[in-house]
Formats: C-alpha cells, structure tokens, sequence
C-alpha cells in the first residue's frame, strides 16, 4: 500500500461574533422613544438574547428572524440620540447576508487539538465539519472545505475504526426563536451615552468574548499559508494533524476581549422575563474577510 496525504482546510479566516464591526443590536440600548418604530427590531432582539447567550448565537440569530422595520428603526435611533445604535442596526442589512452567504455561523465552532485524532473523528465534530462543508458547497465558496472533502475526512475516520464516523450526517438550521408568547420587555433607555458614540463591542447582544486571531486574513491568504504537509509515512493511528496552532482556530465566541457597558442611558428592565439577558458584555470586535478557519491534514493510508 502507498500512502495518500488529502489535505482538509474547512474554511478562509477566523472571524468572529462582532463581524466587521457588526452584531445583533442590543435590545437594551434601544430608547423607549423608539418601541414602536422599533417593534419588530425589539422582538428579534430580546428573544435571540433571552434564548441563547454567546454573541455568535444571538447574531446568527438575530440575522435569522430579521427585523422588518429596520429603516424605520434607525432612522427613529438616530432621532433620539442612539446615531451609534442605528449605524450598527443599518450595517445588519449586508453583514448578515454576507455571514450566511459566507457560512460564518455553521463554520464558528471549537476545533479539536490538532493531535487530538480521537476528537476530530468524534461525531459532535465531524457533524459541525459536515454542517459547516454542507453550507460551503450549497453557497459556492470556493478555497473553503466542500462535501467532498468532508467525505475523505469521514472515511479516513472511518479506516481507523472511528466509530463515530459510521453514521449518517445531517445539516442544522441557524438559531430559532418562539415568538407565539412574546411580550415586549420595557425600554427604558433614553439615547445617548454609548447608544449615541458606541460600538459593537458595547452594543452588540450576546455575552460571550469573541477571538481576534487573524482577523481580516482572506480566504486565499489563510488556505495558502495555514496548510502544512503532512508525512507520507503517517500511520493510521496519527491519521489526523494540523501545521496550524490551535490557538488560531478557536471559537467564535470563545477567547478575550472585554467592554463594559458603563452608559448611564443603557439601563433597562425586562418586565415580561426575570431572565433577560445582560447583553454584549465582554465582546470584541475584530475584523472579518472570510469564514471560521478550521485547519487539519488528514493521511489516509490507501
């Protein structure tokens, strides 16, 4: 038998729940002037914060049960001194599509050791990898991890007797909410303070620090330069390994960054949850051009 090297990149760059400055608003910020020009804005923002918590979570879901009222919502935030808050909800019009466009939600999850061989043929990871290759193929992103090279992951897992890859995978939809027992939480925020000069990093809905690492690397800079060659003598037993540090490829909503919201206007209750969300604490905002970077090597033995 020779042996066989394929090469597994999943994606471009790692990014981010703060994407190019932008996030889900937070619902808190949102002046009690504004709640009825800012209904539907509300809604989905309340509900994506008292359902999930990390910024990545609240974004994805936030991105997918989109507001219908935007234009009327930003212009009414920038009239009542919240300009910061409405730039942020205005640029959810591009970066959403563009994140789902991108697969930026299927592709943030944490990535295994990258020795870890046992992990990354586990089946929680080889479904987050067929979730994420799933949405590269369906979008046409081309230098990104396709079907295919899902498949030659599985069946080198497979070959070293990985139970976990003798299943058949299905894709996950983005974060959903229940909307049947909605009632608007109170707005008492007034603008002002970090609503009129903030950024997303204050503003932002999710409670989960966000990583920096490569941020703003293209996807063809990041699959060119995070591939290393893996040995043609590979046994079977070291089948998976990555010229990546796993540092570099963390979640989404898993590293540093801090941001306290101090603004005296961003004060709020949530008479319709005693659960509501704190909102974006502790997020950072780095840059974003590509997708969740997932870096390994697979040596199959053929």
């Amino acid at each position: 038998m020779s042996a066989k090297t394929l090469f597994f990149v999943a994606a471009a760059a790692i990014s981010a729940a703060v994407v190019n400055g932008q996030a889900a608003p937070n619902w808190q910020y949102i002046p009690s002037a504004c709640k009825d020009q800012c209904a539907s804005t509300l809604e989905s923002s309340y509900l994506c914060e008292t359902t999930y918590s990390s910024a990545t979570e609240v974004y994805g879901c936030f991105c997918n049960n989109y507001p219908t009222d935007v234009d009327s919502c930003s212009s009414c935030l920038n009239s009542n001194d919240a300009s910061a808050l409405g730039s942020l909800l205005t640029s959810t019009q591009t970066g959403c599509t563009t994140a789902k466009q991108q697969c930026f939600f299927e592709c943030s999850f944490d990535t295994c050791a990258s020795t870890d061989v046992a992990c990354q043929c586990g089946a929680d990871y080889l479904a987050n990898i067929y979730n994420c290759a799933s949405c590269n193929t369906a979008n046409n992103n081309a230098g990104t991890t396709q079907v295919t090279d899902f498949q030659s992951l599985q069946d080198s897992c497979k070959n070293q007797n990985y139970t976990g890859a003798d299943q058949t995978f299905t894709t996950k939809g983005l974060p959903a909410i229940a909307t049947d027992a909605y009632n608007a939480p109170t707005l008492t925020a007034t603008g002002g303070g970090a609503a009129a000069t903030g950024d997303a990093t204050e503003l932002g809905g999710g409670s989960s620090s966000v990583s920096g690492a490569a941020a703003g690397t293209t996807a063809a800079a990041a699959a060119s330069s995070v591939v290393s060659s893996v040995s043609a003598a590979a046994s079977k037993t070291a089948a998976v390994a990555s010229g990546a540090s796993a540092s570099g490829a963390s979640k989404a909503a898993s590293a540093t960054g801090s941001a306290s919201k101090t603004g005296a206007s961003a004060s709020a209750s949530a008479s319709a949850s005693a659960g509501a969300s704190s909102g974006a604490l502790n997020v950072a905002a780095p840059a974003f051009a590509g997708i969740f970077a997932l870096v390994g090597a697979v040596a199959a033995l053929i």
